[in-house]
């Protein structure tokens, strides 16, 4: 689809963590419906490379390397968006870090740095983005959270407390900044089939968890264009009476407890009959 076209046109878009997986879905998914989108993350060149994928499909983007924990380095990227734009009409903070020891070994520092990016990272941000969008009275802005925000799924204490605090974060936001006419929601992944995974994970454990995930109603991981149709859809005038929400996409993960399948021996059919 053309840049002149589609439900985003003429509209401008920033995704942080966009150099790869979840995050570069984004930034094709918003550039694909139209829109102009600013690339963030740490890293120049893996930006470079997501920029590149944009282009390539027709869509248009920029990228600029800044670490969101910086308030200098927010006000340095928003500054130049609005000297680009002069308007911003989405936000979308997928930029996370994921990497702790267990419980007994992790450190404060790990606390403060994992904090700091997650969480402070995501409102330092909103709150400058959102400074601009009240000027306007118009905007969207969405956070990436996790289904550890439900619960958790290993030992990552700091990590899924980030995430738990990023959903109450959207909430508050919801109420103080609905009168200023900005929407804010999260969308909440579950395992996603990303790059990251594949080099982490077992190439037997990777073709169980994509073909015959039992554990996973649909059987499956979520693909990185999943999460960025729901993030699209958030963003979208489509959701315009929707803020203070966390979707979740996870292939029906967390709707199941998975307790009865656990069981040494059913207790009721799980398939069939009466």
């Amino acid at each position: 689809m053309s840049s002149t076209e589609g439900r985003f046109a003429g509209r401008t878009a920033i995704v942080t963590g966009a150099g790869r997986g979840i995050g570069e879905s984004i930034a094709r998914r918003f550039a694909d419906d139209g829109a102009e989108v600013l690339i963030v993350g740490r890293s120049a060149e893996p930006l470079e490379e997501s920029v590149a994928a944009v282009e390539a499909a027709g869509g248009r983007a920029w990228s600029l390397a800044a670490d969101i924990s910086s308030s200098d380095d927010v006000d340095r990227l928003v500054s130049a968006a609005m000297e680009r734009w002069s308007q911003i009409d989405f936000l979308v903070n997928n930029a996370a870090v994921f990497d702790e020891p267990p419980f007994f070994e992790n450190t404060a520092d790990t606390f403060r740095q994992t904090f700091d990016i997650n969480v402070l990272g995501t409102f330092l941000i909103s709150q400058r983005v959102a400074r601009e969008m009240s000027k306007r009275k118009k905007g969207a802005i969405v956070h990436i959270s996790s289904i550890d925000a439900l619960g958790a799924d290993g030992p990552y204490s700091a990590y899924t407390a980030t995430k738990a605090a990023v959903v109450s974060l959207a909430r508050t936001m919801a109420v103080e900044l609905a009168p200023h006419g900005i929407r804010v929601n999260c969308v909440a992944p579950g395992f996603v089939n990303t790059d990251m995974v594949h080099k982490i994970t077992p190439k037997n454990i990777m073709d169980y968890m994509l073909n015959s995930f039992e554990r996973v109603p649909m059987g499956r991981l979520v693909e990185p264009e999943e999460i960025a149709a729901a993030v699209a859809f958030l963003a979208s005038d489509e959701a315009s009476a929707m803020t203070g929400t966390n979707i979740v996409v996870d292939c029906g993960m967390t709707a199941n407890l998975y307790a009865l399948e656990t069981l040494p021996e059913p207790i009721i059919a799980l398939e069939g009959g009466s």
